[in-house]
């Protein structure tokens, strides 16, 4: 078994080892034992809107499967929205290590592609719902056989789904940041005005 380790990440540090060397978007690693759960997100040039979005919008995430295995997510951040597929067959096996823990916690990483920098970094746990389906999905497409089968079925549920039927069929569930607010003295979340 491979080594566990859990790298440490701030913003402002230079990631050159991120999935969008090309272009931006959305991915999702879970389950691997060498790498905490992690949500990649980029963007080139994030505008300071998007990255308030990012940093504090309302976080939703959906997915919707296929009998055989695809698998499409969307992760919204108010109406900044990602479109990903998900595939854990990628996964080499020394590398995973299912968890049937249904609560499962998801770091996101948001990354400017155009300056390679970490802009922006949230903690997540997802519902027992949501960390079910997802341990489901992922022994599902384990057991079909290697990325090529299951990049087919992810294939074929984009091909036979449209954006808007996606959204309409797809069950959304709120993420709950992990980081709670600070409190104050006076004992309530920072965020209000204290005139009391």
């Amino acid at each position: 078994m491979a080594e566990h380790k859990t790298p440490h990440f701030q913003v402002g540090q230079t990631l050159t080892d991120h999935p969008f060397q090309a272009g931006d978007g959305a991915m999702l690693e879970l389950f691997r034992n060498d790498l905490p759960n992690l949500l990649y997100v980029g963007l080139a040039n994030i505008s300071d809107a998007e990255q308030a979005l990012l940093s504090q919008g309302d976080a939703q995430f959906g997915l919707i499967t296929s009998d055989n295995g695809g698998c499409l997510i969307v992760a919204s951040f108010d109406d900044l929205a990602f479109e990903m597929q998900f595939n854990s067959a990628a996964i080499p096996d020394d590398y995973f290590e299912i968890s049937d823990d249904n609560t499962l916690k998801l770091s996101m990483l948001v990354i400017d592609t155009a300056t390679n920098l970490l802009a922006s970094i949230r903690e997540f746990t997802l519902s027992p719902e949501l960390s079910c389906q997802f341990i489901d999905i992922t022994t599902q497409q384990r057991q079909l056989g290697g990325v090529e089968a299951v990049n087919m079925e992810n294939m074929q549920l984009i091909n036979t789904i449209s954006p808007d039927t996606l959204q309409e069929s797809m069950q959304t569930y709120s993420l709950d940041s992990v980081v709670t607010a600070p409190t104050c003295s006076c004992g309530h979340h920072h965020g209000h005005n204290h005139s009391h």
